[in-house]
């Protein structure tokens, strides 16, 4: 909707709507409401989330409210806290969070969490799945941020997971998958390899590294040799699972880009 007056933007949406003003309110906490702002020649600009904005909003600017009661109502364990480097920090994402936020909210996001807790600006420099867990970089200014990015790209952080997977792995050891991902190369090395016993069948966990970060690209790599990961609803289709993707980034190696020297985080629970 169109603000119309100086009042609060909060007051003019619950009279225009079913929703009452704490809802909305909830609501632009948790990341559910946009804001196009008119510049000076009364062009709108391009939505962006209101979150902290609210004292900006005039009359002119459009607010738009994506409220939808469950998604609010979601609720997730809190990342945990591995490594502090003052620009930038390291993570333990639980598995089902999401690393950014979508239309609808971001208060289950990775950002979102570690600005509530940190107190810091959180930028988003690379992504896990939304049912993967473990370790994440998070930049704390744009510098950061355009530094970490470019390592990544330029394939200069080592990453290992660690992947429960279906069956028992015999194979080769080490093995380079380089199966293209979405007609994109792509690079997954298999370095270990471990049978796990106690289950009703065969299970592996196999430690992975990864050149190349295409999506879903360990699930695809693996379900591709014959053993998916245990939990993968999207590339195992046909098996009923009883639990979540077992799927963790366990291991982070490169050089600080700010203090050159070697950091090394590996997740002490795997």
């Amino acid at each position: 909707m169109t603000l119309t007056g100086p009042w609060s933007f909060i007051d003019q949406v619950a009279d225009a709507c079913d929703l009452t003003a704490a809802q909305i309110s909830e609501a632009t906490e948790k990341g559910a409401v946009w804001w196009q702002k008119q510049d000076t020649k009364k062009q709108l600009r391009n939505p962006v989330r209101l979150g902290s904005f609210e004292n900006t909003v005039k009359a002119g600017d459009v607010v738009l409210v994506n409220y939808n009661s469950a998604i609010l109502a979601a609720n997730i364990a809190p990342p945990v806290l591995v490594s502090d480097q003052v620009n930038y920090s390291i993570w333990d994402k639980p598995r089902g969070m999401l690393s950014q936020g979508t239309k609808w909210s971001n208060h289950c996001s990775i950002t979102y969490c570690v600005e509530k807790i940190h107190n810091k600006r959180a930028f988003l420099v690379h992504r896990l799945d939304r049912a993967a867990g473990g370790l994440i970089v998070i930049a704390h200014t744009r510098n950061a941020l355009t530094r970490l990015a470019e390592m990544f790209a330029k394939r200069q952080i080592e990453k290992t997971y660690q992947a429960t997977v279906s069956g028992k792995y015999d194979g080769k050891i080490p093995l380079v998958i380089e199966t293209p991902v979405d007609g994109k190369s792509a690079h997954t090395e298999l370095i270990d390899a471990v049978a796990k016993d106690g289950n009703a069948s065969p299970q592996t966990r196999l430690t992975v590294k990864i050149k190349t970060g295409r999506k879903h690209q360990i699930r695809s790599h693996l379900a591709g040799i014959g053993h998916p990961v245990v939990g993968d609803r999207l590339f195992d289709k046909n098996t009923e699972h009883q639990h979540d993707l077992q799927l963790d980034a366990v291991g982070l190696k490169f050089t600080c880009p700010f203090a050159d020297r070697a950091i090394n985080v590996v997740l002490p629970h795997v």
